[in-house]
Formats: C-alpha cells, sequence, structure tokens
C-alpha cells in the first residue's frame, strides 16, 4: 500500500540545480543606446561574490516604480519572485536596490529563508556597535527618497543617521537615475568619494558609513582611503550571512 505521506513527499518541487544559494532580486532594465555594465563589486555582477549566485528579473518593476505613489501594489510581484528563487534553491534572498527595504516583510512572509532586501538593514547593527557620540552616515542614492518611513522599516530612526544623496551628481545620476548615458566608472567613483568626504566634514562625528545603493561597493574601498572610518554595503551584509550559511572548518596550529 502506498504511503500518502511519502507520496505527497516525492510531488515536492526539486530544483532546477543546486551549489547557488544567494538569491537575488533585480529590477527590470530600461531598453536604451547605452552602456552601463554591472561591474565587479556591483550586486548584479556575479563575480561579486564569494559563492554561485542566481539572479531574478521582477516583471515591470523598475526603480521609479518602486519609489512611486503606487509603490506598495507590486508587493506581491516581489513576494512571487522571492518564492521562485526559493523553489529554485536559494537559501538567501536579497536585492540590487537599498529602497526594496518597503517589502522586507511581505518578502519574509512569502519565503522560509533568511530576507536581507536592504543594506539599510545593516544600520542597527552599526549603530549599536558604534562607540557613544558618534553618527552613523548612509550615502544613497536620492536623499529625499529616503524617507521616515524606509528608515523605520529597517529600524532606524531619521534622527539617529546623516545621510547624503547622489542625486545631484551628475555621472551617477545619468547612469543610475535618469538613466541617458553611458557609465562613467571613474567620474561615479569620484563623486561618491566626494559626498563621503563632504558628508564628513560637515559632520565629524561620524564613525561609519553605510553605502545604501547596490551599485556602490565597487567603490567603497576608495571612500574608505579617502575618509579612513569603516564603510559597509550590501556585500558587506550577504557576505556576513553566506559566512553563517555555509560554516568551514577551522585549520591552524594547536
Amino acid at each position: 500500500m502506498i504511503d500518502p505521506a511519502q507520496t505527497k513527499a516525492s510531488l515536492k518541487p526539486k530544483p532546477q540545480f543546486y551549489g547557488a544559494p544567494v538569491g537575488i532580486l533585480m529590477f527590470e532594465r530600461p531598453r536604451d543606446p547605452f552602456d552601463r555594465p554591472f561591474i565587479p563589486g556591483s550586486v548584479g555582477n556575479a563575480s561579486s561574490w564569494s559563492v554561485p549566485v542566481r539572479y531574478k528579473t521582477m516583471p515591470g518593476l523598475s526603480f521609479d516604480r518602486i519609489l512611486g505613489p503606487n509603490a506598495g501594489d507590486v508587493a506581491q510581484i516581489v513576494a512571487h519572485a522571492a518564492a521562485e528563487l526559493v523553489d529554485e534553491g536559494a537559501q538567501l534572498i536579497t536585492s540590487n536596490c537599498g529602497f526594496m527595504i518597503r517589502y522586507q516583510e511581505p518578502v519574509r512572509a512569502a519565503v522560509d529563508v533568511p530576507v536581507l532586501l536592504s543594506s539599510l538593514l545593516l544600520g542597527p547593527f552599526l549603530e549599536r556597535a558604534l562607540p557613544q557620540g558618534k553618527a552613523l552616515g548612509i550615502i544613497t542614492a536620492n536623499a529625499s527618497s529616503l524617507s521616515p518611513d524606509l528608515l523605520a522599516a529597517a529600524g532606524l530612526r531619521a534622527e539617529r543617521v546623516v545621510i547624503s544623496g547622489l542625486e545631484g551628481a551628475p555621472a551617477f545620476s545619468a547612469a543610475f537615475l535618469s538613466c541617458n548615458a553611458d557609465l562613467d566608472i571613474a567620474a561615479v567613483e569620484s563623486e561618491t568619494v566626494d559626498a563621503a568626504v563632504a558628508l564628513l566634514e560637515t559632520r565629524p562625528d561620524i564613525g561609519m558609513l553605510l553605502l545604501e545603493c547596490s551599485e556602490l561597493p565597487p567603490f567603497a574601498a576608495a571612500v574608505q582611503r579617502a575618509t579612513g572610518i569603516p564603510v559597509f554595503d550590501f556585500t558587506s551584509m550577504v557576505e556576513f550571512f553566506v559566512r553563517g550559511l555555509i560554516r568551514r572548518p577551522f585549520t591552524g596550529v594547536g
């Protein structure tokens, strides 16, 4: 006689491939004539990671749409794409935009693996680690869009962080916001460093920097060289959790 429990178990979906534990939700990219590659360090470049990753494009979703007045209407699209990644074998879900923090809770409710949709989730941890009297600085793609409700969704209070946006930086804005020019890597690096240095000149009490945008990790080393303080980003967050997913034995001298 067939055991119904075994029959049900045998019908469980099986991943199509194995060995890529990180699932990354991606916006649809606009069709245009410009060259804007995901460079090493970007969340969208698979070589940025210490383990294989898998990507999933969210149909119809763009940076502008998730910041629009009907942003909440697409939560189901985000959750469905995350669930598909888990069905394919992902053991951790992240995304390619810090503003995806808006969908952290809907995705957590839809999947049974850790969800880290935004580098902003590092904020409370970093804030708690700071010495007394030090502030957390955040470099973001668009300061006006990093509203108190989004900070609150990450567990941050607006009055406890100092924010600088890159919306006024010509090369960054052209490549990643208006999407009307090629990516000028050197110019974006210079703009990101300048924003960080200017922020510390205004607020010398900043003890750590958090880069919100998923396109900024390639410039984290340059920012640290210029500021001399710890700099964190999407890769800091995801790689921390990867170390928990894949523990390796210690080898050394006993």
